[in-house]
């Protein structure tokens, strides 16, 4: 393929440059189309030349997906920092049958832009993660849970919904295997019909089987359990006793170890293996990737969390089945802030539960490791040019990585390297309490236009796409306050007020909305602890009346724990009842240590729209709405439908037992089509009874607008029906 020099040695093929037009053009330009009316020019599909999806894992107890993609040159992306850059979309399926069937999980993304080499250097592959929430049905904990997962990744265009077997253009395909976990609380009848018992009359007279249960907690396997669970499967005494080992070797050691009665590793371990082979080889320890791999480690860049995918290679090693404990999964992240290479700042350790699994696919099991970090601090305006810094993660089985040692070497587990890009933001002003939103209804703020308030593209959180789109219904805003208190060690938290303004920023009324959030401790040593949700009220009196109270701690280091809100979510705007039209929003801060008012310094615009749309439809024909027609005659009608912002429409016969519909302008018919505008559209239709039984049908007209509608998905929706009776003739 013919390439075209772009800038310095930067070479970009003309098909990329021109890639949106020639679609445009011809849908099937590049012949990645099934089945299209179209004639390919080109023959081109999966070119991983500019970007590739690499890995894609599960965090189980967070019911997250998480994607890492490689950018893997500086250039081909549609412009550099200060640009709008271009879309990387990532469609997420899930297949419960062995990839039979897929269900269409939603899509996400992030921006890529060209990013000039370092001179002198090779280019770097940039990772960049997206994060999709995935709930899929948990089991109990004996039975085999695995799903398989898909990610398709295409460039510029996003991979149409519902067609699991779609090829980019640009882009790749990467299938995966996840295991869910187990269940906690489940309805008594629904685990009787996993078991595949049928109760018998007498237990549901007794015993009301619609009641939820608890299952009972994971067993911790002692050493001695171990063993006889691992006899005869080649799993060595230091995989399965490497916590107790490593206890022995690192802790204060047990006072009786020199005395003349004491039995040595027998007494010390409860169980006997070669204790010299064990702890040389603890000694010698070279990073062994048999059982477990770190492969990915990416930047979100919708949330600044450190994303890891690890990838379990064996059926066992794992002490345990789900059933139990298991064991876990440590990455430890350093930043390399000062571009010494000596990666001297540790951001944290997050970890993950893993267990034996003798289902395991060929290609083993993806697992997910998140850490929220505040690297956001570290953001730069576009002009200062990219802010890209190296990252270092070590995983290590069952042992933390210790965060002063960079260096460490795991006895089971190995080191990634890469280098992540910040998005531009505005700097953090020494001395001054920064505040900025992050997400204002479950778009990027950077996706939402400051002038006509309207989103455009994919949520950050949630998996639409916004088409110019408004709000309404519950507006959920995140974002963050730096520097934060240091909750753990006892500082008490900074405040701060969200305010709205619909006359252009002349008045502003405080929001004092109650929601809730959810929180986790994560500790230095990785294993985060769910925190008690909490109920969030404005102060109602005081110099802070009106503030809410900051529930995030961002301060971590040893024996330091970072607190962290679910979705760093800051407030829940209720808007049903608000006026329709532009509305600002606003952050103070109050510093409570040194009693000082910080004034908001960035504001987000967005748009409101809560109307639904005006809907109409008659029958024209025959008798008209309501009237009596035979089988075989052709049903006219008209229809209305009316909003700011239609999306779009469509009609449907109820019950669908056939009939075709016909109208001048095809249906179901969008905002972009032709025959219609951004204000709706109306028109005729005709149905053809022909085959239809004799009943009594409706036909129901259909309508959304682009409303992003509670912060998780698209479309105010309203419907009008009109009903016929159908007959034989005699």
């Amino acid at each position: 393929m013919s390439a075209q020099r772009r800038s310095g040695s930067s070479q970009v093929h003309p098909e990329r440059l021109n890639f949106r037009s020639l679609l445009l053009t011809n849908p099937n330009y590049f012949g990645n189309v099934k089945q299209s009316p179209f004639k390919a020019v080109v023959s081109m599909s999966g070119n991983t030349t500019y970007e590739e999806l690499a890995c894609i894992g599960f965090r189980p107890q967070q019911n997250l997906l998480n994607a890492v993609v490689y950018i893997k040159l500086p250039y081909g992306f549609l412009g550099g920092i200060c640009s709008a850059g271009s879309q990387e979309y990532i469609r997420f399926y899930a297949s419960y049958d062995g990839g039979k069937t897929w269900v269409d999980l939603g899509l996400a993304s992030f921006t890529a832009f060209d990013i000039p080499e370092t001179p002198g250097k090779p280019f770097q592959n940039l990772e960049y993660a997206v994060t999709l929430p995935f709930d899929p049905p948990r089991k109990l904990c004996f039975l085999n849970n695995l799903v398989l997962v898909r990610g398709i990744l295409s460039w510029d265009v996003p991979p149409p919904p519902n067609d699991p077997t779609f090829t980019p253009v640009w882009g790749n395909t990467h299938n995966t295997t996840i295991e869910v976990a187990p269940v906690q609380l489940i309805v008594l009848e629904q685990a009787l019909a996993d078991l595949a018992v049928k109760p018998v009359a007498k237990l549901t007279e007794a015993i009301d089987i619609t009641q939820t249960v608890k299952t009972a907690p994971p067993k911790a396997l002692s050493l001695a359990e171990l063993q006889q669970l691992y006899a005869g499967k080649n799993v060595p005494p230091h995989r399965y006793a490497l916590a107790a080992l490593n206890r022995a070797l690192n802790e204060t050691p047990d006072e009786r170890l020199q005395a003349a009665d004491f039995g040595g590793p027998t007494q010390l371990f409860g169980v006997t293996f070669d204790v010299t082979q064990a702890t040389a080889a603890l000694a010698s320890a070279t990073g062994d990737t048999f059982y477990e791999q770190l492969e990915c480690v990416g930047l979100n860049e919708s949330s600044y969390t450190l994303e890891a995918i690890i990838r379990i290679k064996q059926p066992n090693g794992y002490n345990g089945g789900p059933c139990t404990t298991g064991s876990q999964e440590y990455v430890s992240f350093w930043a390399d802030l000062d571009g010494s290479g000596a990666f001297a700042t540790c951001l944290g350790t997050a970890s993950v539960a893993v267990y034996d699994n003798v289902h395991i696919p060929k290609d083993g099991l993806e697992y997910a490791v998140t850490l929220p970090t505040s690297l956001f601090a570290f953001q730069q305006v576009c002009t200062a040019g990219p802010k890209l810094i190296p990252i270092r993660a070590i995983l290590s089985w069952q042992v933390p990585p210790p965060c002063s040692n960079p260096n460490y070497v795991p006895v089971w587990g190995n080191r990634d390297e890469t280098l992540i890009c910040l998005p531009p933001g505005p700097a953090v002003q020494p001395g001054v309490q920064s505040a900025w939103f992050d997400t204002v209804g479950s778009m990027s703020v950077t996706k939402i236009n400051n002038i006509s308030g309207l989103a455009d593209g994919t949520s950050a959180t949630v998996g639409f796409t916004a088409v110019q789109s408004p709000f309404g219904g519950e507006v959920t805003i995140t974002g963050y306050l730096y520097p934060a208190s240091n909750l753990s060690a006892g500082a008490l938290p900074l405040k701060y007020r969200i305010s709205v303004s619909s006359d252009g920023g002349v008045t502003w009324t405080a929001l004092n909305d109650t929601f809730t959030v959810s929180r986790e401790l994560i500790p230095w040593s990785g294993i985060p602890v769910p925190l008690p949700d909490v109920t969030q009220n404005v102060d109602l009196s005081g110099i802070t009346a009106g503030y809410y109270t900051y529930q995030a701690d961002w301060i971590t280091g040893p024996g330091d724990a970072l607190i962290n809100v679910a979705g760093n979510v800051l407030a829940k705007w209720q808007t049903a009842g608000k006026p329709n039209g532009l509305w600002q929003i606003k952050m103070d801060v109050y510093e409570p240590s040194t009693s000082t008012f910080f004034p908001a310094v960035n504001t987000a615009t967005i748009l409101l729209d809560n109307v639904a749309p005006s809907v109409s439809i008659n029958i024209t024909s025959g008798g008209g709405s309501c009237g009596d027609f035979f089988v075989g005659d052709k049903i006219s009608g008209n229809y209305s439908v009316s909003d700011l912002h239609f999306y779009y429409l469509s009609l449907e016969l109820l019950p669908a037992a056939g009939g075709t519909f016909t109208a001048p302008v095809p249906l179901p018919l969008y905002w972009t089509d032709p025959g219609a505008s951004t204000f709706g559209s109306t028109g005729t239709w005709t149905l053809d009874t022909t085959g239809l039984p004799p009943c009594g049908y409706v036909v129901v007209l259909n309508a959304w607008d682009r409303t992003i509608v509670n912060s998780g998905y698209i479309g105010n929706y309203n419907q009008a029906p009109v009903g016929f009776c159908l007959k034989t003739k005699s």
